[in-house]
This record gives structure tokens, C-alpha cells and sequence, in this order.
């Protein structure tokens, strides 16, 4: 509710809370199939003698299993006159291409995807959480095109979401 309120009061931005990063929740069925996968890449490492392989699936592990044991920071996400902020960083409206608004109640999608100029920059996927996604357009029109093709999450976002990564 204060965020709504924050939205509706304060004209020159809108501003919601988000997740630092998505945390899908695992059982342990999930644990173990990633386990076996694992243990059967760095197994066929060894044997192929590619030795950088079986460190990288180490490494890998070490960091999923790092990221799931804690939880994500909560950051505010501000839309401004002059660019975004999401929590510390900013990023000038100049440096992004367009953006697109995701919203499909019934397949409980309800994103803001940026996207930047630098096609090395990868895009940036925002939940609008209690954001009204039509505010957030309307705020972004002034400032950027539409990008009017997507009207779907990208299959890298849909593939994470189904391997719970």
C-alpha cells in the first residue's frame, strides 16, 4: 500500500521494491538430479583429461548452492526523470534502446523489460511487482519507444524458470 502511495504522490518517479535476483525454490529431488548431472560431467571430464571442464562444473556447484543458501537483497527500483536506479546503480535513458511491459495475469507474468543500446549489455527483466503497468508505461513513453513485438518473457527467463536456476 505505501508503495502505491509512493507511486500516485510523487510524479517525477515511480519507485517499487524488487528482489536483487529471482530465487526459485528447490525440493530435494532437484538437488539430487543436479547432483547425478554433476558428478557425471566432471566423470566424463576426467576421462576426456579436460581437466579446466571438471573445475568449471566445481565452480558452478559452489555457486548454486552458495546463491540458494541465502537470500536474495531486496532493492528499490526507481523509474527518473533523467534514467532508472536500481538500488545504487543508474543507468541513463540514453544508454537504453527500448523497453516492453509484459503483462499476462493468467500465466502470472508482470515484467518491465529494458533493453540497451550495447547489444553486449544483456537486457534488463524487472517484476512490477504492485507497480500498475500501465503507470510504468505511460512514465516510460516519455523517455523511450516501445518495443511493441514482445509480448512474451524471453526463452532464456521461461528456460531458467523451468531448470529452477
Amino acid at each position: 500500500m505505501a508503495q502505491r502511495r509512493a507511486e500516485k504522490t510523487n510524479v517525477s518517479n515511480i519507485q517499487w521494491l524488487i528482489p536483487e535476483y529471482e530465487k526459485h525454490e528447490k525440493n530435494r529431488n532437484w538437488y539430487i538430479i543436479a547432483a547425478v548431472i554433476a558428478l557425471a560431467l566432471i566423470a566424463y571430464a576426467i576421462f576426456t583429461r579436460n581437466y579446466l571442464f571438471a573445475l568449471i562444473i566445481v565452480i558452478i556447484a559452489f555457486i548454486i548452492i552458495t546463491r540458494d543458501s541465502q537470500e536474495p537483497l531486496v532493492v528499490t527500483f526507481s523509474l527518473e526523470s533523467t534514467g532508472i536506479r536500481i538500488g545504487q546503480r543508474f543507468y541513463s535513458y540514453d544508454t537504453l534502446k527500448d523497453f516492453s511491459v509484459v503483462f499476462r495475469p493468467n500465466d502470472n507474468i508482470k515484467r518491465l523489460y529494458l533493453n540497451f543500446k550495447n547489444t553486449m549489455r544483456p537486457h534488463l527483466s524487472i517484476p512490477l511487482k504492485e507497480a500498475s503497468p500501465i503507470a510504468v508505461r505511460n512514465y516510460l513513453l516519455r523517455f523511450l519507444t516501445e518495443d511493441l513485438e514482445r509480448n512474451d518473457a524471453p526463452l532464456s527467463e521461461g528456460l531458467s524458470r523451468a531448470l529452477k536456476l
